[in-house]
């Protein structure tokens, strides 16, 4: 089974998470996260488990799950061993569990699939308070939310790319990588900009420099 290490990247499936409507998993996601830091821990414990057995069940590999667990659990790792405190324990299970429903929800949701639900709920939203038609907001919301996994994958390839010509993990690569890392994620949003431009119909951004 191909697995895919950039953290929270869509991977496609036909499972129940795949196929829930955008909207839906939009509006759980706020709710959720605030009832991990607002009810006992067993919640956010129990929420974590189950969360991470719903990956698994829908063929999200322990190495696609580490992959987007990975800074927390060094987080949480360095955090433990300076502060070995229940509280402490207590706070880093909420973290893991908010993590964990993260990755859900990037996994099984695609780029057009968020963009869409947003634009449904703005939509609501602008006729309830007889606002002018508009996806201003949603666009903007999908892009943000879209460019986590984005982030992750540019760092990915450009990193591969350094090893593969021999480069070692080093102060170096980051000197070297950074600049270029920058220069591909300002590249991809300028293309999607005017993709976003063409789409709607609106004037055309001017060029960067």
């Amino acid at each position: 089974m191909m697995t895919n290490d950039f953290a929270f990247s869509y991977k496609p499936g036909y499972s129940v998470f795949h196929k829930c409507p955008a909207v839906i998993k939009l509006l759980l996601l706020p709710v959720l996260s605030i009832l991990i830091f607002k009810l006992p821990v067993w919640f956010a414990l129990f929420l974590f488990v189950s969360l991470l057995c719903c990956e698994l069940g829908v063929r999200i590999s322990f190495r696609e799950i580490f992959s987007d667990l990975k800074l927390i659990l060094f987080y949480s790792i360095l955090i433990a061993a300076v502060r070995p405190q229940k509280e402490t324990f207590f706070m880093l299970t909420r973290l893991l569990s908010l993590f964990v429903l993260a990755s859900l929800f990037f996994r099984t949701s695609s780029s057009l699939q968020l963009r869409g639900g947003f634009e449904q709920i703005e939509a609501v939203i602008r006729r309830v308070f007889h606002l002018k038609p508009g996806t201003t907001v949603s666009q903007t919301l999908a892009l943000v939310i879209c460019f986590i996994p984005l982030v992750s994958k540019n760092w990915n390839q450009v990193k591969k790319a350094w090893h593969a010509r021999g480069g070692k993990s080093s102060p170096k690569m980051y000197a070297v990588l950074l600049p270029i890392f920058f220069s591909v994620g300002m590249k991809q949003a300028w293309n999607t900009a005017r993709a976003i431009a063409v789409r709607d119909g609106m004037s055309r951004p001017a060029d960067p420099k």
